[in-house]
């Protein structure tokens, strides 16, 4: 079954109050001790998300501009903004706040997206828990029209979430919607859950 989830829409994020979902799937390696959850809502602009991992110890070492932050503690979600539109951004986290993105379709064709100002577009929050650490960040609608110009908070979209760190004390791998390969493989367009958008009057 393709787990659902629906976005709400805000005024601003009140992360007490926006569902979360867990990221229960542990495929390819034996089960561990990490868990992961994920939040996500938008206003009219943009769309927000939170994501938090129980993680210890936490490793943070990558901080550059091309650097594989998968290697890392990493968050990860990846968002299609259109459901008839195969391309799809990842968008991966380290406790540092260094991003990878990606853009594309099959992993053949992606494309590595480099920007200039991350902290500024994506407004990302990296924090620590008692028990891990997580991070909040934004995704401007115009950010994506620039790739899709037909995107609007309306419909449905889909995507997933994802915990690893394949370079950790112990290495893992979680996810929201089940993953259906042999192997690890986190980019597989058909394993993504759907995101519904909650439908509101005034963006009719």
């Amino acid at each position: 079954m393709i787990p659902e989830y629906t976005v709400m829409r805000v005024d601003r994020p009140d992360w007490t109050v926006i569902p979360a979902v867990r990221l229960e799937h542990m495929p390819w390696l034996a089960p561990c001790a990490v868990s992961a959850q994920a939040q996500v809502c938008r206003d009219a602009e943009r769309l927000y998300i939170r994501m938090e991992a129980k993680e210890r110890p936490v490793r943070a070492e990558l901080t550059g501009l091309l650097d594989q932050v998968c290697e890392d503690s990493c968050l990860e979600f990846f968002f299609a903004p259109l459901a008839d539109d195969a391309r799809y951004f990842n968008f991966e986290w380290n406790p540092k706040g260094t991003l990878f993105l990606g853009f594309g379709a099959e992993r053949g064709r992606r494309v590595r997206q480099i920007v200039s100002d991350t902290r500024a577009l994506f407004m990302p929050k990296p924090f620590e828990t008692a028990e891990g650490w997580g991070i909040e960040f934004c995704v401007p609608a115009s950010f994506i029209r620039l790739y899709m110009p037909a995107f609007g908070f309306a419909g449905e979209a889909a995507g997933n979430f994802y915990k690893c760190g394949e370079k950790t004390q112990t290495p893992h791998y979680l996810a929201w919607a089940k993953l259906t390969s042999d192997t690890p493989d986190y980019h597989r367009r058909q394993d993504f859950g759907r995101l519904i958008f909650e439908p509101v009057e005034e963006d009719a």
